[in-house]
């Protein structure tokens, strides 16, 4: 991976942490109105299934992993099955857009990354609760963020 790259994918990481400290926020303040048991909680995982506005991932990784996933969806192994899962609804939504519009790889995996929104934010709650608490201490924000019960 090259500095650029390296730079890039910081920025989709940025994003995807914005965004889902943006939802968490959302949730959570509309939870604390109707008083709900384990506020954190479910804000949290309401956040992650809620969906991303977009696949954070660069064109070339996601061109890369989808022609390898489409050629043999069994020969890839993923460091968790969360990542696994966001990849395999990339390449479904690739091959359906090669399938129905007769499309290159190439179009089809620029129009998933650029116009389909993502079903969830593919992160375990441990992951995703590190990276609120990160976010909400940056923005000196008063939301509680102690352990998620």
């Amino acid at each position: 991976m090259n500095y650029l790259n390296q730079s890039e994918s910081a920025h989709r990481r940025a994003e995807r942490d914005r965004e889902l400290t943006e939802f968490y926020c959302e949730i959570y303040d509309s939870l604390k109105a109707c008083r709900v048991k384990n506020m954190r909680r479910v804000a949290l995982t309401m956040a992650l299934a809620c969906g991303s506005p977009r696949y954070h991932v660069g064109f070339d990784r996601a061109y890369i992993v989808v022609g390898q996933l489409l050629r043999d969806r069994g020969g890839i192994t993923f460091k968790s099955s969360h990542i696994r899962d966001m990849w395999f609804e990339i390449t479904d939504r690739v091959e359906r857009l090669m399938r129905e519009g007769r499309l290159s790889i190439a179009q089809s995996v620029d129009i998933v990354l650029e116009q389909c929104r993502a079903s969830r934010f593919f992160l375990a709650e441990e992951h995703a609760w590190a990276i609120i608490k990160r976010e909400l201490s940056k923005m000196n924000c008063r939301r509680p963020y102690g352990r998620v019960a």
